[in-house]
């Protein structure tokens, strides 16, 4: 891997959860900054995502995978599990 020297300039509340991030996962600054990039730059093209759909949507009307009303209340059920975690 390459290593750069750069300087960036962040909001306090940025620094302060990527400080916080790389101490919950004990590794540097510089890894979770890399990390954040790498995921930025990983992530599906417009391309990707419709073909993803069409691939879900064939699925579907082949009668594959769960039905609708499943997926949306486990959905419904992480949602307002993590809601009352707060």
């Amino acid at each position: 891997m390459a290593v750069y020297d750069l300087k960036l300039e962040i909001s306090q509340e940025v620094a302060g959860y990527l400080q916080d991030e790389a101490k919950n996962r004990g590794v540097s600054l510089s890894k979770v900054i890399s990390d954040v990039l790498t995921d930025y730059y990983a992530e599906l093209t417009e391309d990707q995502i419709v073909e993803s759909i069409r691939v879900g949507m064939c699925q579907a009307l082949a009668g594959q995978g769960r039905p609708a009303r499943e997926v949306l209340a486990e959905v419904d059920r992480e949602v307002t599990g993590a809601a009352h975690d707060r």
